[in-house]
């Protein structure tokens, strides 16, 4: 491995050298995305192109990220790009609670950092004024080239910009199921919805409680909706009714696969195939239940892969742990991923071009993996090196098959709020109408607290 980094660096001296005895000088432009890509090292190892040799005046960059992060990636990157560049970066943890009020501060105060970390989506762009306040980055070359496709549409606006570079991996949300008890019932991952619902039933013929909700807590209800929406919503209304739903043109209570949702959880209740204490389930009894094989399926997000492995080992999660998204009508269904983090840069950074610099070097191959190394999951690079869980490795068969969209409350600049309140009365009424309602008028209530375009 260090023959072959040395060789590296031998090669780029060389080249870059020749460059300048052709050209007199540096040239920006004439660094080409693919120079020097080869199949194994795709072009965002050509998008950091940082200076091979230290500068004589480094500077010292500031990177804002919120304390709940890990910052060992990020410390070990940074300490690469001093060495190549001699630009030092000060990393600044703000308390996670308050990141965001703390950042809206620093910038009402023109107190900016060169670099800091943001919550994905477009919606952060109208949070922090990105027009007037954050360096644009659609046009930026090399910067694109190696995110998956549903991750950079997602970063873009409607009309094209992006005020911020997606960072490190993405998520998964969907149905988690346990091997032994689908064994133990004889079937197979379903085909469509209706073959969910066959597999439920032999499920509980076989003795064990088909779904768990934690219904106490609210947040878990919500994964049934939001995993629904990518394979049935989104199938109906597109991109351009999401569009519609971001400027209030189109109303959630009109949408007849959404109420199908609702109708859908009811039916699970009807059939009685949620557990019996349903109201008082929690995330933790859930965990408990699943792992000891009780439960044969669980609405839910990837967050709970680590309690998972920490209550019943990393063999239970590689072996007896798969993932299924939520199914369509017609077929296996449409994986729901959640997006990463991303790279902003503010306009008016003191150290701006290092700093887009310093982004560039993150999006590096060698970088990505170093991050990855460190933090394992889901790339959202093509080429990009990570360990990953079984159930993670089956999205990425879906992202690879181009079956793979964004939560779509990452879409939306406006959010579903309240939408676990909303769920936990619904799952005591059962009434469909008055929930879609609540939660569409919570939607309009959203969207004009933030002043958002057709909601005021």
């Amino acid at each position: 491995m260090r023959k072959t980094k040395a060789i590296y660096l031998v090669l780029t001296v060389m080249l870059v050298t020749l460059a300048l005895s052709a050209c007199g000088g540096n040239n920006k432009e004439n660094a080409s995305p693919s120079s020097n890509a080869s199949e194994s090292a795709p072009a965002s190892s050509s998008a950091a192109n940082p200076s091979v040799e230290p500068k004589k005046d480094p500077v010292t960059l500031t990177f804002l990220i919120p304390n709940t992060d890990d910052v060992t990636p990020y410390n070990t990157i940074f300490a690469e790009f001093q060495k190549q560049t001699g630009n030092k970066v000060e990393v600044q943890a703000l308390p996670g609670g308050d990141y965001d009020n703390m950042l809206k501060t620093r910038f009402s105060t023109g107190d900016f950092p060169d670099v800091f970390l943001m919550q994905p989506g477009t919606k952060q762009y109208v949070k922090l004024r990105a027009e007037e306040t954050l360096t644009e980055w659609s046009k930026e070359a090399g910067v694109w080239d190696n995110v998956i496709e549903s991750i950079a549409d997602f970063q873009k606006t409607p009309e094209g910009l992006a005020y911020g570079v997606p960072f490190g991996k993405t998520g998964q949300m969907g149905v988690f199921y346990n091997k032994d008890v689908f064994t133990k019932a004889g079937v197979e991952p379903p085909k469509n919805y209706a073959d969910l619902i066959e597999i439920a039933k032999k499920i509980k013929a076989a003795g064990v409680t088909p779904f768990y909700e934690a219904v106490k807590e609210g947040w878990p209800t919500q994964i049934f909706y939001l995993s629904g929406w990518v394979s049935q919503v989104d199938q109906a209304i597109g991109a351009e009714g999401v569009q519609k739903l971001n400027v209030n043109q189109m109303k959630l209570s009109d949408i007849a696969e959404l109420k199908d949702l609702f109708v859908k959880a009811k039916e699970l209740k009807d059939l009685d195939l949620f557990q019996k204490n349903a109201l008082s389930g929690t995330y933790d009894e859930m965990q408990n239940e699943f792992g000891d094989g009780k439960i044969g399926m669980i609405f839910m997000l990837d967050g709970v892969l680590p309690q998972l492995e920490k209550k019943f080992g990393k063999e239970f999660l590689t072996d007896k742990v798969g993932f299924f998204p939520f199914p369509s009508a017609t077929d296996a269904g449409t994986a729901m991923i959640t997006p990463p983090n991303q790279l902003m840069v503010p306009s008016k950074a003191k150290h701006l071009e290092q700093a887009k610099e310093l982004v560039k070097f993150m999006i590096s191959q060698e970088s990505i993996n170093t991050f990855y190394a460190s933090q394992p999951g889901i790339p959202i690079f093509k080429g990009a090196t990570s360990e990953m869980y079984p159930v993670q490795q089956t999205v990425q068969g879906f992202i690879d098959a181009g079956k793979s969209t964004v939560n779509v409350q990452n879409r939306l600049t406006a959010s579903f709020l309240d939408l676990g309140k909303t769920l936990q009365n619904f799952h005591i009424d059962g009434d469909i109408d008055k929930a879609i309602n609540e939660m569409a008028k919570n939607y309009i209530k959203d969207g004009n607290s933030k002043r958002l375009t057709g909601f005021e």
